[in-house]
């Protein structure tokens, strides 16, 4: 249920007109004809209205063509393109990311991209700090521009735009927020850390500018890692200009809970194979680790993460514009054919789903609340669809430390220049 301080505020945007819907058009008046001539005035009456039907309905056509194809970008039309190497990518919390961190670590890898990488850990910043150009520049890890973005950081639009090709593609994902922040509680162990608060209890007693869990964990975390600041968040005029910015910036933003029509657009978007953003469901909470809600304590929560469903409202709704645009029977054979490549992968991987507790090597993720996976044979190309992304990164950090002591790492290779 959408808290009312948000519907209000989408008002304009939930209502926005709906172009011909409702119109018709109406027949212009015919003189009457002549008894004498007969038959050629009823081939000519025939002819207009003939004639005027067809007008109106091409003229039609165009109308709703135009309407829906107004500021369609480039990338949805069937055309040619090139893939796209230089990419930049907002690692938002608990909204799949960790899936699609997987898909572009292992596209990278595979043509030998190059990563903007920390120093230490896997964050730029620490999820604190605001991201700056200095953090990439002075890493060991980066002699050379990167190719590839997507590491965890507190966004900073400008900065990461001096770190990356001019013709770097940008994208993020969304989730809905009351969600999103469930899983979050439970994941990084918010209410245990607040004292051992129950879910209910930490909503009631701690408002929307409470303070975060090691800093920068919690309420509205999408909008924290768009850039938000913390004194923010209940402003929201101030949210709805980090909305406008994002608009501007993102060609394409996912929704989780769409995922696959989300990796078909991403495939698009990117001009990459769909057998290229296969991937598995990493990094999920166990569902012995969530936590229940009250109703009454959901909305709460709802009013508390008005932020982020300004955020949420607004990129689900051009999510089903661009959907809409893609076209709904080729997003329906998209979709099918996608998970048909995965049911293949899968096959030919045999992956097994296991507790953290029974991982060990590259595949044990960073927490104990999530599962994990083996590839029970298919070798190295399928274990890469398992690599916990901590672990990914750091051997990511070898590979280009490599490249530097051998002196291999060159500059990356442009690709052509293509609106998005």
């Amino acid at each position: 249920m959408r808290p009312e301080v948000i519907s209000d505020s989408l008002k304009d945007v939930a209502e926005g007109e709906q172009c011909g819907a409702g119109k018709g058009w109406t027949m212009m008046s015919l003189p009457r004809c002549p008894m004498v001539r007969l038959r050629v005035c009823r081939f000519t009456f025939r002819g207009l209205v003939f004639f005027t039907v067809a007008v109106a309905l091409l003229y039609g056509f165009l109308l709703m063509d135009g309407a829906r194809s107004a500021g369609k970008p480039p990338w949805l039309e069937l055309n040619t393109c090139s893939p796209r190497n230089n990419v930049a990518f907002l690692k938002t919390h608990k909204c799949a990311s960790s899936a699609i961190q997987n898909i572009l670590f292992r596209y990278g890898d595979k043509h030998n991209l190059h990563f903007a990488l920390p120093v230490t850990g896997n964050y730029f910043g620490g999820g604190r700090h605001i991201f700056e150009a200095g953090m990439v520049r002075s890493s060991p890890f980066n002699k050379v521009t990167p190719n590839i973005f997507a590491i965890h950081t507190k966004w900073n639009y400008e900065e990461v735009k001096k770190v990356m090709p001019e013709d770097t593609v940008y994208f993020t994902i969304v989730r809905e927020p009351t969600a999103l922040f469930q899983s979050l509680f439970d994941y990084a162990s918010i209410g245990e850390r607040a004292g051992g608060l129950t879910l209910d209890e930490y909503v009631r007693r701690n408002p929307i500018d409470a303070s975060r869990t090691d800093g920068y964990v919690g309420y509205n975390q999408m909008t924290w890692d768009l850039g938000m600041p913390l004194e923010d968040m209940s402003n929201l005029t101030a949210g709805r200009e980090l909305v406008r910015r994002a608009d501007a910036q993102f060609g394409l933003v996912l929704v989780a809970e769409r995922m696959d029509e989300s990796l078909v657009l991403l495939a698009n978007y990117l001009c990459w194979e769909l057998r290229d953003v296969l991937v598995l469901r990493v990094n999920s909470l166990r569902d012995e680790f969530k936590s229940s809600i009250s109703e009454e304590s959901r909305q709460a929560l709802q009013q508390r993460l008005a932020p982020d469903y300004l955020l949420y409202n607004h990129f689900l709704e051009k999510f089903d514009q661009q959907v809409e645009a893609f076209g709904r029977r080729r997003m329906a054979a998209e979709v099918a054919r996608l998970r048909e490549l995965m049911a293949l992968l899968v096959s030919k991987c045999n992956f097994v789903r296991k507790e953290a507790s029974g991982l060990t090597g590259r595949q044990k993720p960073r927490s104990y609340k999530v599962d994990g996976f083996v590839a029970a044979q298919g070798g190295e190309a399928c274990e890469l669809f398992t690599i916990a992304n901590p672990i990914y990164i750091g051997l990511l950090k070898e590979k280009q430390r490599r490249e530097l002591l051998n002196g291999t790492q060159q500059a990356p290779s442009k690709t052509p220049s293509q609106d998005s």
